[in-house]
């Protein structure tokens, strides 16, 4: 992502910030040009950058870039938390006048979903004509934005004025060179807060959390969002304290699991996930085709009862295990359906994997993370291998009751075939959303 720079000269002294830093701007990324638009106001051209000034755009990435950087995707959360999230990560938010494109980025925490829509209506002075969707490594993401904003404030560095850009840039460079404080921000966006907004008990029971079961499971629960995430840590601990369901993380050793997810080569977390499954299911020995209770249950060293359905149990927002030193784990499975139930234990396996000793905690969440992401390709993949799926039904277009068929065969969910068809190409993602309201 590259961000291209043409400086409109100006005679009128002294300058504004404004007026200092007009230009024509334009933003490429793999070669295409994301702020292609026609021109209403003139011949209707059509034009691969907008004159703009660079100074609000850059004020934008710099107020937000703790959050642009670690926020995951709010877009289904309610209007009030909605309206906040699309101030902080959508561009047209960079307001001053000007007409932005219709541009978002969005965090699984290591790379950056760049996505833009074209203009809906015609009736303003430019219509934006691209529409793009792609990921981007997180240091590429920053080394852009870094890039712009030291662009803008060297041509400012003409004026003698301190403007707020500078301060603002100057404290964010400081609070990423310091991993304390660092780590706080991060926590702040995750939770959904600008940088000290986030409310200080809030802070400090994550911070005390973190030494406990270590961070990369407790910066998970702080991208349920503020409320959310308290609550769910909340439960999460009464669940586990009350809770003698246990299971069987099968691994042999943390070699083996960074074999398991490292094939010396890097992946986008869904591909790593369906690796490593596909892995695990050779290692363990596992058989073709259905995994069915018993011989998941067997090898999580657990009950059957446990994995089936459960009506008294509570629905919990999130499933959780805590991991002893004998390499077994107190779970909540946090579901009442068989399929769920199964589904949430084969994601717990995964966490584990993922995890390796670096806490003891295992969070699956709703949450757009790279972790969770993982957790759900390899419990799709483990539970129900592709390559399976598509031998047992014999097409690559089948109807509602083959694939109800299916999910009775392997023992999950409905949905869950309309997810891996959809991920594989085979149905337009258009009739899973149509199932999933339906359901």
């Amino acid at each position: 992502m590259r961000f291209d720079i043409e400086w409109i000269e100006h005679q009128q002294q002294p300058a504004s910030e404004e007026r200092l830093t007009r230009c024509h701007l334009g933003l490429t990324f793999s070669d295409q040009q994301l702020f292609r638009h026609e021109n209403l106001l003139g011949e209707h051209q059509v034009r691969d950058s907008i004159t703009v000034s660079a100074y609000p755009l850059a004020l934008w990435f710099a107020a937000n870039w703790w959050r642009l950087r670690w926020e995951p995707n709010r877009t289904t959360d309610g209007a009030p938390a909605l309206h906040d999230w699309k101030m902080s990560h959508m561009l047209s938010a960079a307001g001053d006048g000007y007409a932005w494109p219709n541009l978002t980025f969005s965090s699984d925490g290591e790379s950056i979903l760049v996505n833009l829509k074209p203009s809906r209506e015609s009736t303003g002075p430019v219509r934006y004509i691209e529409r793009f969707e792609d990921w981007l490594a997180a240091e590429e993401y920053e080394a852009s934005v870094d890039r712009f904003i030291i662009q803008t404030l060297e041509k400012l560095n003409g004026s003698a004025k301190q403007t707020s850009l500078h301060d603002l840039w100057q404290t964010v460079c400081e609070e990423r060179a310091s991993p304390v404080v660092a780590q706080q921000r991060q926590l702040e966006a995750r939770l959904g807060y600008d940088p000290e907004e986030a409310p200080e008990l809030l802070l400090s029971m994550l911070t005390r959390l973190i030494s406990v079961h270590g961070k990369g499971a407790i910066q998970e629960l702080a991208c349920l969002g503020g409320d959310r995430a308290e609550r769910a840590i909340h439960n999460a601990q009464q669940c586990l304290s009350a809770t003698t369901d246990a299971i069987k993380l099968p691994m042999k050793s943390v070699r083996k699991v960074v074999e398991l997810i490292s094939s010396g080569k890097p992946g986008q977390p869904w591909e790593l996930g369906q690796d490593a499954a596909n892995k695990m299911r050779s290692h363990l020995g596992l058989d073709k085709g259905p995994l069915n209770n018993r011989k998941l249950a067997d090898l999580l060293e657990t009950p059957p009862q446990l994995l089936e359905n459960q009506q008294t149990a509570e629905r919990l927002p999130i499933g959780i295990g805590e991991v002893a030193d004998s390499g077994r784990a107190k779970v909540v499975l946090g579901r009442k359906r068989k399929d769920a139930r199964r589904f949430m234990a084969a994601r717990l396996v995964a966490d584990g994997i993922y995890a390796g000793e670096t806490g003891n905690w295992l969070p699956c969440t709703d949450a757009t993370t790279v972790r969770q992401k993982f957790q759900r390709a390899f419990a799709q993949e483990f539970l129900c291998p592709y390559s399976d799926l598509i031998g047992w039904m014999n097409t690559t277009s089948p109807d509602e009751e083959l694939m109800e068929a299916a999910a009775d065969h392997f023992e999950v969910s409905p949905l869950m075939i309309n997810t891996v068809m959809v991920n594989h190409g085979h149905i337009p993602r258009s009739e899973l959303e149509a199932f999933q309201q339906a359901v």
